[in-house]
């Protein structure tokens, strides 16, 4: 009020989320490396592998939709199977 910087919310929100983000893709980074290095993997850690990666693209669109600005650059973690958060580099866009 007098002098005082009012609390962003939306920008709180928006470094919430992010950080959720980035919190799922280390979580899905760990499990997808102990699937690659164990022998007999648990169809509940498939499950539960497959479920993070669900909630990291519901957070992932919903970021990019709300326009929210990363503190550092992240990585899409998904495989071939989910091509629709592919966008073409600036390069393929003009060929």
């Amino acid at each position: 009020m007098f002098g005082r910087k009012k609390a962003n919310v939306q920008q709180m929100e928006d470094d919430r989320l992010l950080d959720n983000i980035h919190q799922l893709q280390q979580r899905i980074g760990n499990t997808q490396r102990m699937i690659n290095n164990s022998v007999d993997v648990d169809d509940t850690t498939r499950t539960n592998l497959k479920l993070n990666q669900l909630k990291y693209q519901f957070l992932y669109l919903e970021a990019r939709r709300r326009k929210a600005t990363a503190k550092a650059t992240t990585n899409i973690i998904f495989g071939d199977e989910d091509t629709f958060l592919k966008q073409p580099s600036r390069a393929e866009k003009h060929w």
